[in-house]
């Protein structure tokens, strides 16, 4: 029955100054960034992680950092699987510059077909980031199995058939790779991807215990719609 936590980096520098940052070096949280996502991590309905992945830029090991002063994890490692997307030659510029662009329309409303100068295409970094969630959810499963016949052998199993505890899993990444494996759970075109939005630190649960994954929260803050310009966060950055 596992469950996955995806959690936003906190506010960067680069979400203040309205740059498109992507894998760029030297973006970091603001201060402002680290207390809201504090706070955040206070909401989480669960505290005890069988796993930590994390994207390898320096945002999101800060946001990592501070997830672990909230939640116990069993296991933390760098993913490049959940790596913020390979803008190309977009890395560094202005949101508002690049608004100007004729490939800004294809991101918007045809995501799938946007491929960005020099860098990855949407549909790669959606590919890699929703394949790694089916790999760690079936993991989890595997884990929950082995829980439950490590009972049964050492004989605090209760026999009456219940399923071990279900394990959690938290992936610390970026705003476009979180509404990816959004999309992908709810079964939704990856060109309407853009109608979802995750605030800067904001956490959202996904429960795959079923047949299919449920939404169970999203882009969750403690401030609320205060802690964004935009209805729940979110944006090209």
């Amino acid at each position: 029955m596992p469950v996955i936590v995806l959690l936003r980096h906190g506010l960067s520098s680069a979400n203040v100054s309205g740059i498109l940052a992507g894998r760029a070096p030297g973006v970091s949280l603001t201060d402002e960034g680290a207390r809201a996502l504090r706070a955040n991590l206070e909401l989480l309905p669960h505290r005890r992680f069988a796993h930590l992945l994390h994207s390898p830029l320096q945002r999101c090991e800060e946001t990592a950092t501070i997830a672990a002063e909230t939640a116990d994890f069993e296991r933390v490692c760098v993913d490049e699987a959940v790596i913020e997307l390979d803008y190309g030659a977009w890395t560094g510029r202005s949101l508002e510059e690049l608004g100007q662009e004729p490939l800004w329309e294809t991101v918007v409303k045809t995501a799938s077909q946007a491929r960005f100068p020099g860098g990855e295409s949407i549909t790669e970094a959606s590919d890699r980031s929703t394949a790694r969630v089916r790999e760690l959810v079936a993991q989890l499963r595997e884990e929950e199995r082995a829980d439950g016949e490590n009972k049964v052998a050492a004989g605090t199993g209760t026999g009456d058939g219940k399923p071990a505890p279900p394990r959690w899993a938290m992936i610390v990444s970026h705003g476009d790779i979180i509404k990816a494996i959004i999309a992908d759970a709810l079964g939704m075109p990856l060109d309407d991807f853009q109608r979802l939005s995750v605030a800067p630190g904001s956490f959202t649960v996904i429960d795959f215990s079923g047949d299919r994954p449920v939404l169970a929260a999203m882009s969750v803050t403690a401030a609320g719609l205060a802690q964004s310009a935009a209805v729940g966060g979110g944006g090209t950055r």
